[in-house]
């Protein structure tokens, strides 16, 4: 992990899209875990429910940077 904390960003992003190649070579996406639905299926509940809800994309770049 030293070796990771010394790569600059950009050196970090291209180890990831080189890891991403050789996992997505044969065409296949990698199965979710079996959390990632739970996750999903909590969220969607909740928006259901009225708990919560989500600013579209669109919405938050309309809105424009943070101050």
């Amino acid at each position: 992990m030293d070796t990771i904390e010394k790569m600059t960003d950009l050196e970090k992003v291209q180890a990831m899209e080189q890891l991403w190649q050789s996992l997505t070579v044969n065409k296949q996406m990698p199965e979710p875990p079996e959390w990632h639905g739970e996750v999903l299926a909590k969220r969607a509940e909740a928006i259901h429910e009225g708990e919560t809800n989500y600013t579209s994309l669109a919405d938050l770049k309309e809105r424009g940077p943070l101050r």
